[in-house]
């Protein structure tokens, strides 16, 4: 049965109630930015907790252990993820790592969906469609204060700031400018050794707030648009604690 016109209303009020996460409507993507696996130095991810605490999320899920990674992943989602968000949302579906809860995977899908993602909003709409009309009520009651802590409204403003802590710690020129022949060798990662153009690292799309947004918008756009994410199945860890 599909949903009746006040029905799909109902399930998009989160996002009318809460301030629709802006995308970078204005911005000129930088084509040569992407988040390759050469980047994903330690230095790196903890400049950028969005992608730390992923990357700890994925790792703690691959080692058959869901409630670290339900963990790793909120702590992700706070810095403004779209994807941790969503694996929460899975997590949540399934049960995985946690009770399984259809209602705060909705609100989680929701979240995940909030800068209009076109993948992400077609599956917000395949979890609305699971929901009961006693459990579309407690979307309204519970989703607000989900929002409140990981909406963009909150969650960008604390992803920018460490990454501007960090930005400004950068070799470099007092006013962020990079000379071009400034080397970073790599300490860590698969080109670990390899020396890499100080205004490649350090180029705004991975430092700056708005062009670092910018390129979200273009890789959601272009590079996950049509693809599911797979983590793999769960498997114990031998010798693994809990």
């Amino acid at each position: 049965m599909r949903p009746t016109a006040s029905a799909a209303l109902l399930g998009t009020l989160l996002l009318l109630l809460a301030p629709l996460a802006a995308r970078s409507a204005d911005c000129a993507p930088d084509p040569g930015a992407s988040l390759r696996p050469a980047l994903m130095t330690q230095g790196f991810l903890q400049a950028h907790p969005d992608l730390h605490w992923r990357e700890l999320g994925l790792q703690s899920w691959r080692q058959g252990r869901p409630d670290h990674a339900l963990v790793r992943f909120k702590r992700a989602a706070a810095h403004a993820d779209k994807l941790s968000q969503s694996l929460v949302a899975r997590m949540y579906l399934e049960g995985t790592g946690t009770a399984p809860d259809p209602v705060l995977a909705y609100i989680w899908m929701d979240l995940a969906a909030e800068r209009g993602y076109r993948d992400l909003l077609l599956e917000r709409e395949r979890y609305w469609n699971r929901l009961d009309a006693a459990q579309r009520q407690r979307v309204l009651t519970e989703g607000p204060a989900l929002y409140a802590a990981y909406g963009d409204a909150t969650a960008k403003p604390r992803m920018e700031a460490a990454m501007r802590v960090d930005r400004s710690r950068m070799t470099g020129s007092r006013t962020g400018w990079v000379s071009s022949m400034l080397q970073v060798e790599l300490s860590d990662g698969p080109e670990a050794g390899w020396p890499t153009r100080g205004d490649d690292y350090y180029r705004d799309a991975y430092w700056d707030p708005a062009a670092y947004w910018c390129m979200q918008d273009r890789i959601w756009e272009q590079e996950f648009r049509g693809r599911s994410v797979e983590v793999g199945p769960l498997s114990p860890v031998e010798g693994a604690g809990r």
